[in-house]
């Protein structure tokens, strides 16, 4: 039986305009010109789907390797020109394996196991797939789906969810499958990683501003390219430890062993063990993710994962090309030199989506869904003045923000407290009155047209403005018992007039005086 082929089946989400509708995969390629972005569940699962149009692009258009000038005029040709893929080219190869693209198939089926079992002959409900969905039903609070929604659901949403579970799944035990190993591989490939990832003004410059051509890290060398998943032969229940050998395989990697369940044209369990394992160190093919030294020397680099505390501005140093950079302890993500390559101008949006997992990866526990909006020269080495000059007055925001935390702490000690943690809270409400004003200066920066001496002074006067109206706010909350003070521990009177003055000294030493 062959059922919900994925080339003419509507599965995939989209938004144009204020419509949501589905499409099938050959569909949103056709169309990705008049599609604002792709529209699932979840940001993630979003990725996840971007990645797998990728791995089409990538095989059905560029399996030739192409010398620096030449994928640099295909690919302007295609963004600059035709402004739309060529669909008799992709459609052609996508033919060939159609029968690969069977969500429910007896033999071959999508980015599954065909025959998977458990030696109990148990099947999990199908809402295990659903990302955001916790197995314990008491603990399904704010998720997508909840009640009956989840004993079953449409095939377009099993093959969405199977897609972002290759991708994205959480480590633990799996499932016991015959021939398989229920323990061992850690998350889905996308779960190790912090991805970034720029987005167009629709999903075809989304796409092809993704759709890098040459590596990063060697002198215009055109990417290596290895088959996708569904032109290597079907997987079996047994897990594999082997390193991809392109991105095109990464894109498509297979890091559960899976099978889908339908009763009644509905989707309704779902068997996943573990699949593909490699070591995530210097996985530099990777374009979609930066890198950092890891502490443990063997690993190498690994990837720089999001944090959920940490607005995306704040690791800017990250992504921008800083002078003297020689790439010792940190890389930035391959994507951006991309950019760089292509001379991209304008503003555009750079999407920031994660995952943190619980104890031992094994639960999802916070999902990062972040953007930013910048201009597309400073992510190239032509501007690292402008690209240093930013990294230096984050630096200087950071130090402002942290005198408001020991300031909180010094009126916390004087009014009697342990002076402790007081400064937690201003520091965090401080990062947030702050991130709208950042993100508005950040995206206006014109490195050809502004003085980049008094865009810097700009923003110190607005981040010292913000800090020292929230420091007076903290000094008339602590009350006359501060004011007045105690003796330390040392025996120094800690009061609000001397703990003010080292405030107001440290905001004007780092974000300047003022007017």
């Amino acid at each position: 039986m062959s059922e919900f082929n994925l080339l003419d089946e509507k599965w995939i989400a989209v938004r144009k305009g204020a419509q949501i509708e589905e499409l099938s995969l050959k569909e949103v390629l056709a169309k990705a010109h008049e599609i604002d972005g792709l529209a699932g569940e979840l940001p993630t699962q979003d990725a996840a789907i971007l990645r797998l149009l990728l791995a089409v692009l990538y095989a059905s258009l560029a399996r030739e390797e192409r010398a620096y000038s030449d994928a640099i005029e295909f690919w302007k040709g295609l963004y600059e020109e035709a402004k739309r893929f060529p669909m008799a080219e992709i459609e052609g190869y996508l033919e060939g394996y159609r029968d690969r693209f069977w969500l429910f198939d007896d033999e071959k089926p999508f980015l599954q196991v065909a025959g998977l079992q458990t030696a109990d002959g148990k099947i999990n409900p199908i809402a295990q797939i659903v990302a955001d969905v916790p197995s314990r039903e008491e603990r399904r609070f704010f998720s997508t789906m909840n009640g009956a929604a989840v004993q079953s659901i449409s095939f377009a949403e099993a093959a969405r969810w199977l897609v972002d579970l290759q991708a994205w799944d959480y480590a633990g035990k799996k499932a016991s499958v015959v021939g398989g190993a229920p323990n061992g591989g850690g998350t889905g490939w996308c779960g190790k990683l912090g991805l970034i990832y720029p987005r167009g003004k629709n999903l075809f410059q989304t796409l092809m501003l993704n759709f890098v051509l040459l590596n990063s890290s060697g002198a215009g060398e055109p990417l290596p390219f290895a088959p996708p998943a569904w032109e290597q032969p079907p997987r079996t229940a047994a897990k594999l430890e082997l390193r991809p050998k392109s991105y095109v395989e990464l894109l498509t990697w297979q890091s559960r062993r899976a099978r889908l369940f339908a009763e009644n044209g509905r989707a309704t369990g779902i068997i996943s063990s573990y699949g593909d394992v490699f070591e995530k160190g210097n996985t530099f093919i990777e374009q979609m993710s930066g890198w950092h030294q890891s502490s443990i020397a063997k690993q190498g680099f690994i990837p720089k994962t999001h944090d959920s505390t940490r607005q995306i501005w704040r690791d800017l140093g990250a992504l921008l090309p800083l002078k003297g950079d020689t790439s010792k302890e940190t890389r930035r993500p391959p994507v951006l030199a991309w950019l760089n390559e292509l001379k991209i101008r304008g503003t555009i949006p750079l999407v920031a989506v994660g995952y943190e997992y619980g104890p031992m990866q094994g639960v999802v526990d916070t999902m990062i869904s972040d953007s930013l909006h910048i201009n597309a020269e400073l992510l190239g080495h032509l501007d690292d003045d402008w690209a240093q000059r930013i990294v230096d007055v984050l630096v200087q925001t950071d130090r402002g923000v942290y005198a408001l935390g020991r300031f909180a702490n010094d009126l916390d000690k004087a009014a009697g407290g342990d002076g402790k943690s007081a400064g937690d809270l201003p520091k965090l409400q401080a990062y947030a009155a702050l991130d709208e004003p950042f993100r508005d200066w950040l995206a206006r920066i014109s490195p050809q047209e502004d003085d980049i001496e008094e865009k810097m002074i700009k923003w110190r006067a607005t981040a010292r403005k913000e800090l020292l109206k929230r420091g007076t706010a903290l000094a008339a909350e602590a009350g006359s018992a501060a004011f007045v003070g105690r003796k330390d521990k040392n025996g120094r009177l800690v009061n609000t007039p001397i703990a003010h003055r080292w405030f107001f000294g440290e905001i004007s030493k780092h974000l300047g005086k003022g007017g």
